[in-house]
């Protein structure tokens, strides 16, 4: 993605961002959201951050295994690089904008962006998978959350038994004809799926799916002490099984971010659960500031200053 559309659809995620959060407080009372958030506990903050980054050391540890998996050269420290780099597109439809981390690496180490695409791929089928782990802790009590959990739980099983496949690698090499540009696509297509094979290997995907778990519940425990924050007495797996449900129906979605969903569906469970709306609202702000927003900053940041002149990617790339 060149940089001035990158600019502008962080611009217009930005931007649908605070429309989203302007229909929330005004939907549960503007001054009241504001009352609540002024009176959160602060000094919690680094607590939630502290989980947050959590986070993101376990999805880079999975990210690097994969890479390392693959055989690809990038040392920890350039491929830290490219997985905070990644977090832009955390606004990105169900985050499949982090194929950027292909292109990055492509630019470090010269691998192909068919082949590191394929860690992506792992990578959302592994959060989705980890996030119905741990959504499925109550998830019968809603309406529709079989329906979804089953649906998506069935999309990942879909996934991973095609891609397990060699019947499918088969058909990569005959269906698109062997002309120059078609060439080219069909062996894209095969480094893809190839690819994807082996990062869905029993001993591999239990490992990683494991990991996204703890990674997530790691989330999870950040919105469990917001919510504490706020006053908001909820036990740890009631907040587990919201902020996860929520996390899957924003990235089913398929909106930049989940923008809209994510926040309705986290907003609305609160209050279902007999949260206070504008308590439910300014608990919904502070953990997509604190998980959405700040992964896009932290994102921003890292490319400005880690892939912002080619000497620093030289310097960065393995001996």
């Amino acid at each position: 993605m060149s940089g001035p559309r990158l600019l502008r659809s962080l611009t217009l995620a930005a931007a649908i961002g605070a429309a989203v959060a302007l229909c929330l407080a005004l939907a549960a009372n503007v001054g009241a959201t504001m009352e609540a958030l002024r009176g959160f506990r602060w000094a919690l903050i680094p607590a939630v951050l502290l989980a947050v980054v959590g986070n993101w050391a376990l999805r880079f540890l999975k990210w690097h295994l994969y890479v390392r998996r693959l055989g690809i050269p990038l040392r920890p420290g350039p491929s830290a690089l490219v997985f905070l780099g990644g977090l832009t597109m955390a606004i990105s439809p169900g985050k499949f904008g982090e194929v950027l981390k292909a292109v990055l690496v492509r630019g470090l180490v010269g691998t192909e962006v068919s082949r590191t695409a394929s860690v992506v791929m792992a990578e959302r089928l592994t959060d989705v998978a980890g996030l119905l782990a741990l959504s499925a802790l109550g998830a019968t009590a809603l309406p529709y959350g079989p329906v979804l959990l089953g649906g998506l739980g069935v999309a990942c099983l879909l996934a991973v038994v095609a891609l397990r496949s060699t019947r499918l690698l088969g058909l990569a090499r005959r269906v698109v004809p062997g002309r120059l540009v078609a060439g080219r696509l069909r062996e894209a297509v095969r480094t893809f799926l190839g690819a994807g094979r082996v990062l869905v290997e029993p001993g591999i995907l239990a490992l990683t799916v494991g990991l996204s778990i703890v990674s997530w519940f790691l989330e999870c425990l950040a919105f469990y002490v917001v919510l504490g924050g706020l006053g908001v007495a909820l036990p740890l797996r009631a907040a587990t099984f919201l902020y996860a449900f929520a996390s899957l129906a924003g990235a089913a979605s398929m909106l930049p971010g989940g923008l809209g969903v994510a926040e309705g569906s986290l907003t609305g469970l609160l209050a279902s659960l007999g949260t206070p709306l504008p308590a439910a609202a300014a608990a919904t702000l502070l953990i997509r500031a604190a998980t959405l927003w700040l992964a896009v900053g932290v994102g921003v940041a890292t490319l400005t200053l880690g892939f912002g002149t080619p000497a620093r990617i030289e310097a960065a790339s393995p001996r």
